[in-house]
């Protein structure tokens, strides 16, 4: 039997593992709706679905709708919590900046004063006499919630702040900018960006729009192995 984590699943049920002989043997399509930030999971959705087909739908967290998808896949916890929910995995969201930046650590402090524009020089904080130039998500990103949420709380993030639409797009400019600083979860990070800052054990959550059907049930168990 599969572990189930208790302090964040409000329907509980018994999932059974992923024994073949367990398994439906008449295929069926399950539809998956997954933001940016999951992309790393859709591996082990796919080797999952044990001949079942996936029909995937990337989505910004914001318009996520549990009325037509089979399973949502997020990280961080929703703001309403009422249809079954079931941690999968846990992922860390980072603040990266450009390798060459020779600033390699911020504070929780630090971090809230750069995003909210209460800081704008990278002398502030250690490095060199430039202006930071920053980069977030809209607001209906998971990433970007979470970021909010846990470390900007009560502040705004600065006017000027430059919008990336996807998370390649952030790394991208990253990449390109000795100055940038943005967000990227540990899964979607390679060596082209340094990071000075982590959210830790950010939860990988599964929600379905009721309890699920027994296909969606081996699907989910295997995914919490």
């Amino acid at each position: 039997m599969s572990r189930i984590y208790p302090l964040i699943i409000l329907a509980s049920i018994l999932l059974s593992g992923c024994n073949s002989s367990e398994l439906t043997s008449t295929p069926i399509p399950i539809t998956v709706q997954y933001t940016p930030a999951t992309v790393p999971w859709l591996e082990g959705l796919y080797g999952c679905a044990a001949g079942n087909t996936i029909i995937a739908d990337e989505r910004s967290a914001a318009f996520i709708d549990l009325n037509f998808t089979d399973m949502a896949i997020r990280i961080g916890t929703p703001e309403q919590l009422d249809f079954p929910v079931y941690q999968i995995g846990s992922e860390d969201v980072l603040v990266v900046v450009n390798p060459q930046n020779p600033v390699k650590f911020l504070t929780t402090d630090e971090v809230q004063g750069i995003f909210s524009g209460r800081i704008t020089n990278w002398e502030d904080v250690s490095g060199a006499d430039t202006q930071v130039q920053v980069w977030v998500y809209s607001s209906g990103e998971d990433v970007q919630q979470i970021f909010e949420q846990t470390v900007l709380r009560n502040s705004l993030v600065i006017t000027s702040a430059r919008l990336a639409t996807s998370p390649d797009e952030m790394a991208q400019a990253i990449s390109d900018n000795v100055n940038a600083i943005g967000i990227l979860t540990h899964g979607l990070k390679d060596n082209n960006e340094s990071t000075v800052f982590s959210i830790s054990n950010v939860p990988v959550l599964a929600l379905t729009p009721t309890s699920p059907p027994p296909e969606v049930q081996n699907l989910l168990a295997c995914m919490q192995k």
